[in-house]
């Protein structure tokens, strides 16, 4: 036992032998007193009746107080176990972002975006973590062979939990730069703070995107689906945007030139 808590046990069980001293010794004749008319029969009756009416009502309160000791030791163990389940879950999904079999890596970025879920401790370390693991997993290395069907399961389900922010504070950066994420569906991708810069993200479908604010600088954007994409306030220094489709909807920053191609797919 710790010794906070064997002084706290202590000066409780002091306190509780004052409360029945003085309910059985002192204060029943404080209260009777010496009313007038009481024999001494009669006056040690009303004593007795008041003794027993004091430790009475003491030993409800220490019920009751025991009953919140009670209540307050089995919320202190909950959380000890919720603490303990979610350090587990996170070591554990750890281990399995390393695995070798991309459904295990898969799995490991669903657990971690639950545990962001349930734990907000975790937000912090798993936004890191993911951001992290699709930079290693993805990286865009000029001569890299295009992947067919775009980026691999795991890496996709890493830029879907981010798109989700559940695990973004408010206010965070989510760097991602030079990565390779040619040909993936980015649909509706909102990811706050976003840094794609040196990113390669060709023939992306960014289709209602929300990129303001986003880092894009020396990213190419080369035949990108940016149709309807917000890219207001986006910094596109460097930007490499040959071939890449726009309408009317899409918003560019305040001067900058559009790509001349447009049109649907």
């Amino acid at each position: 036992m710790l010794p906070r808590r064997k002084a706290g046990f202590a000066v409780a069980a002091a306190v509780v032998a004052v409360l029945v001293v003085l309910c059985v010794g002192f204060v029943p004749s404080w209260l009777v007193g010496n009313a007038p008319g009481l024999g001494a029969p009669d006056r040690l009756k009303a004593v007795n009746d008041v003794r027993a009416t004091l430790l009475q009502a003491l030993g409800g309160l220490l019920a009751l107080a025991g009953v919140g000791l009670g209540a307050v030791l089995t919320s202190r163990q909950l959380l000890l176990n919720r603490e303990s389940r979610s350090i587990d879950l996170f070591t554990k999904a750890i281990d399995q972002l390393g695995a070798e079999q991309e459904p295990t890596r898969q799995g490991a970025v669903y657990a971690l975006e639950q545990l962001a879920e349930l734990d907000s401790r975790y937000r912090g370390h798993i936004h890191a973590l993911l951001t992290s693991f699709v930079c290693s997993r993805a990286p865009w290395v000029p001569g890299t062979p295009r992947r067919e069907g775009g980026p691999a399961g795991d890496v996709a389900a890493a830029i879907g939990a981010l798109r989700r922010g559940g695990m973004i504070e408010p206010g965070a950066a989510s760097e991602l730069e030079r990565v390779d994420l040619r040909d993936a569906d980015l649909t509706g991708l909102a990811i706050p703070r976003v840094c794609f810069a040196g990113a390669n993200l060709e023939g992306a479908v960014l289709r209602n995107a929300t990129l303001a604010g986003a880092t894009l600088t020396g990213a190419l954007l080369r035949d990108a689906d940016l149709r309807g994409a917000d890219l207001g306030t986006a910094d596109l220094a460097d930007a490499d945007l040959t071939g890449a489709l726009a309408d009317a909807t899409t918003r560019w920053p305040e001067g900058f030139t559009p790509p001349a191609r447009s049109g649907g797919r």
